[in-house]
């Protein structure tokens, strides 16, 4: 093993170190290599069917004593940012609201910097809506009801005549290609800002997986052939923006950790943060050594955030 800037380096397979591996020494290393951390919710300090992982609480609050800054970053947009606090406050965790980064809020931060004013038409959750609607904003949605299968229902819902500004994407348990179709016309006007919310490919539920809002996101900027700003993971954007708003000066100084590939170890990746997933969530063992894209491949690994309690 080896040090190459602020990274542990294995030569061994895929390069992804076992943080329990490691010397006593290597384990003080690795943990001056980091000021900030930016740690996921769901499958990290909760499982995904919600019940507590133990002692994540410990880890966190011993991770804090040690002078590191801790910051939840979470695609959970069904939960509004309260209750991402009360979850918190039920694993022993105390955050601010200022620590919980959250796709709608996001959105709504986002929109606040850029000035923007006017109609937004949004295909997301109750929760996300709620969301910005409080932060001032003005909502459109729909069409909420199965149409008949005529061109004349189809028209009147999607050629509408809203001087909408801005498309969001998120998770929509309700969506239908109907909503799909309205955000397209939309988005033909070029003025009209084009934003994700959580992209990714797929959802764990348990032992189940479900598709995620990425690929509906993927479909839109496919018939638009424009790129939406995405200020959920994996979304530059979002990368950008926790950066700006946590005063990120060196990124390699930052550890996010998480539980899935495709969504946090590729966000960690491409905004050049190091990276740790752990094994509590969407990400099993044998998934690490499987044929993986270079930009899902982990920096480390660990069974649990739990075991990070009194590392060193």
């Amino acid at each position: 093993m080896k040090m190459e800037g602020s990274k542990l380096i294995n030569n061994e397979a895929k390069k992804i170190v076992n943080l329990k591996h490691l010397s006593k020494e290597e384990r003080i290393e690795f943990i001056n290599s980091f000021d900030r951390i930016f740690c996921d919710c769901d499958g990290v300090i909760w499982h995904t069917s919600q019940s507590p992982i133990p002692d994540t609480g410990k880890a966190i609050e011993y991770l804090r004593s040690i002078g590191k800054d801790v910051v939840f970053v979470t695609n959970n947009s069904i939960r509004v940012i309260e209750d991402q606090l009360l979850k918190l406050k039920g694993n022993h965790i105390n955050a601010t609201k200022e620590q919980v980064i959250h796709p709608a809020q996001s959105v709504a931060d986002y929109l606040k910097e850029i000035e923007f004013e006017g109609l937004i038409y949004c295909i997301a959750s109750g929760p996300f809506k709620s969301t910005l609607r409080s932060a001032g904003f003005e909502i459109t949605d729909g069409p909420n009801r199965m149409l008949d299968e005529t061109i004349q229902d189809l028209a009147v819902n999607i050629f509408c005549n809203d001087p909408v500004k801005a498309v969001v994407i998120d998770v929509d348990f309700n969506l239908s290609v109907a909503k799909l179709m309205r955000a397209h016309r939309y988005l033909k006007n070029p003025n009209c800002l084009f934003l994700g919310g959580a992209a990714d490919l797929i959802i764990p539920l348990g032992s189940k997986d479900i598709i995620g809002p990425g690929p509906f996101i993927n479909v839109v900027e496919q018939s638009t052939k424009r790129k939406a700003i995405v200020l959920g993971k994996p979304g530059e954007a979002l990368g950008d923006f926790l950066k700006r708003r946590c005063n990120v000066k060196d990124p390699k100084r930052v550890l996010f950790i998480g539980d899935m590939l495709a969504s946090d170890v590729k966000f960690g990746h491409m905004s050049g943060f190091q990276t740790l997933v752990v094994l509590t969530g969407g990400t099993t063992r044998d998934d690490l050594f499987r044929e993986l894209p270079e930009d899902e491949t982990p920096d480390f690994y660990i069974d649990s955030i739990a075991d990070l309690y009194n590392f060193i």
